[in-house]
């Protein structure tokens, strides 16, 4: 079970040391926005400053550090320059910054040159943040979706909406690549993060971070799997909150969190804002889903299979 630290992240397991490059794409308005700013609140976003409104609105945050790059080779440097001060960087709405990094190129290059010349702005990026995870920071991509098809000739699987072949050869560099889904049963958001195999959509968790499906929170995902995602400055009390709680709903019926949550977030309403409180009663939910996830597997096993199962 984890244990609280003064900054909330230390787990009874050692934390690792080396970063994440995490990509996560899913249609619009499906949280993406909210998911990767909760993972990335103590960190630095490069967005567009309306990407962040979810930040503002859902999460209460104030004072997020941003930067906004005209293109996709200033956001590769700008992921360079700042590797390892950061505990995250956040690409907010990459396919965005993709399209207007195209709009650039159309003005001075001809059709070949221009996507010959995206090609290495994006797998300047790609590589950018593969070598910043080195230094310990995470490197967090949030991406609209395409749907399958085929370039040149060649079958492209669904994945981050990027040109051509790019959503194959930027996914191929990442640790997780995650995409949104709508859940009916998902609580209390109702969409999940699916990084199991699909033949059509790319999919993937080298680190086996996630079950599949997981509940919409990169943030606790890390923490589960032993790595450092600070809370933001002031929100350091969640920590302490999320871990009994989670600890409570395991020791209990994952079922009924709305009963063993409410009387923990009814006693903090008077302390604290609204959204800090929500923030907190659904990491402490999707603690102990995730923590669950893992003893099952292991309880998994142990259950008797057929050779087919194997």
């Amino acid at each position: 079970m984890p244990s609280s630290s003064a900054n909330g992240e230390s787990m009874k397991h050692k934390v690792n040391s080396s970063g994440i490059f995490a990509v996560v794409y899913g249609p619009s308005k499906t949280g993406k926005s909210t998911a990767t700013g909760a993972a990335g609140a103590s960190g630095l976003f490069i967005a567009q400053p309306g990407g962040l409104l979810p930040l503002k609105s859902f999460l209460a945050l104030e004072d997020v550090e941003y930067l906004c790059p005209k293109d996709v080779e200033g956001a590769a440097k700008l992921v360079t320059a700042n590797a390892g001060k950061y505990p995250t960087i956040v690409v907010d709405d990459f396919s965005l910054l993709v399209e207007q990094t195209v709009q650039k190129l159309e003005e001075k290059h001809s059709f070949g040159d221009m996507w010959r010349a995206l090609r290495h702005q994006v797998l300047m990026i790609r590589d950018a943040a593969r070598t910043a995870t080195a230094s310990g920071t995470h490197v967090i991509f949030n991406c609209h979706e395409s749907p399958p098809k085929t370039s040149s000739g060649k079958y492209v699987r669904g994945g981050p909406k990027l040109p051509g072949q790019l959503p194959e050869q930027f996914s191929a560099f990442a640790d997780v690549v995650a995409r949104t889904q709508f859940d009916v049963t998902a609580t209390p958001w109702k969409y999940v993060l699916r990084t199991g195999p699909d033949a059509e959509y790319i999919s993937g968790d080298r680190l086996s971070i996630f079950p599949d499906p997981a509940p919409m929170n990169l943030a606790e995902a890390f923490r589960c799997a032993g790595y450092e995602i600070p809370r933001p400055k002031g929100l350091e009390w969640q920590e302490q909150v999320v871990a009994k709680l989670s600890e409570k709903l395991l020791e209990g019926n994952l079922l009924e969190w709305k009963k063993t949550l409410k009387p923990t977030a009814m006693k903090l309403r008077d302390k604290y804002p609204l959204p800090h409180i929500r923030w907190a009663m659904q990491d402490a939910l999707h603690r102990a889903i995730l923590l669950n996830a893992r003893n099952n597997i292991l309880d998994e096993m142990f259950i008797e299979k057929t050779s087919e199962d194997w």
